[in-house]
């Protein structure tokens, strides 16, 4: 029990008592009721005392109810903050592992390309080879004139051996390979037009021969396609025979596709 409560107790003891004295003179009620009023001052003091330790304990209490609170709120910021730091160095892994991959792919095209231009060196100072590196891969473009005979899509001896030399370059490099035919505008002969409808079947069957033959080098079959753009993608102007030698080409683009996506 509080000291304030035993107090309290005294004093409410003290007047239940009051009347079993019987008779008291004059001088003894006066000091009684003196005493009796300075007992409820007292009282009321205490009382209100009282009222003022409960609200300080009420304050109190709130104060650490708010301190509870703003600690579980720290407690989930600290959460979050560390949830947010593993994210972030998650992140920055995964872009260091891509950015590894990016240079790693970049530094086999430029193998590829640099391996390609050595191998055909000769061949690109005739122009019968030309070799460009682009964003998408490799291109190798072949002078129609060195790979077939007028109006045929049966390799000659100089298409073999180019293709043959091309494939020993290619066959350990796991790109996609495309291989395009393209022609000229100028009609396909009377004499050829029961093989050859169009210009389309006849770059079509281009493409065909060289894909059959870098097959047979060791190029997987998996990872080549074979395109037909007739006469519809010409590199300069058909009205010259020049520009339609250009013309008449087969390109072959090498592409660091996964053969999965493929």
């Amino acid at each position: 029990m509080s000291k304030m409560q035993i107090q309290l107790s005294l004093i409410v003891s003290l007047l239940m008592l009051a009347p079993l004295f019987g008779c008291v003179s004059k001088g003894n009620f006066e000091n009684m009721v003196q005493e009796r009023d300075t007992a409820i001052e007292q009282i009321a003091e205490l009382s209100a005392e009282r009222n003022r330790l409960l609200s300080e304990r009420d304050t109190l209490t709130a104060e650490r109810n708010s301190l509870l609170s703003s600690e579980k709120r720290l407690s989930t910021l600290v959460n979050q903050t560390e949830k947010q730091k593993q994210e972030a160095e998650q992140q920055r892994r995964e872009a260091e592992r891509e950015a590894a991959e990016a240079n790693a792919l970049l530094a086999r095209q430029q193998a590829v390309f640099d391996n390609l231009k050595s191998a055909f060196s000769e061949e690109q100072k005739q122009n019968q080879v030309q070799i460009e590196m682009l964003k998408s891969g490799v291109k190798v473009n072949l002078a129609d004139e060195v790979l077939f005979p007028s109006g045929s899509a049966k390799l000659n001896d100089s298409g073999r051996d180019i293709l043959t030399k091309a494939a020993a370059e290619l066959k350990n490099v796991p790109y996609q390979t495309l291989v395009a035919g393209y022609t000229d505008n100028i009609p396909i002969t009377k004499s050829l037009s029961a093989q050859y409808p169009s210009n389309w079947e006849l770059a079509g069957a281009r493409a065909a021969s060289v894909i059959r033959l870098l097959e047979a080098e060791g190029i997987p079959a998996e990872q080549m396609l074979a395109l037909s753009f007739g006469e519809t993608r010409p590199v300069t102007d058909n009205t010259t025979p020049e520009g339609r030698s250009k013309n008449r080409r087969i390109e072959i683009l090498l592409r660091p596709v996964p053969l999965e996506m493929q």
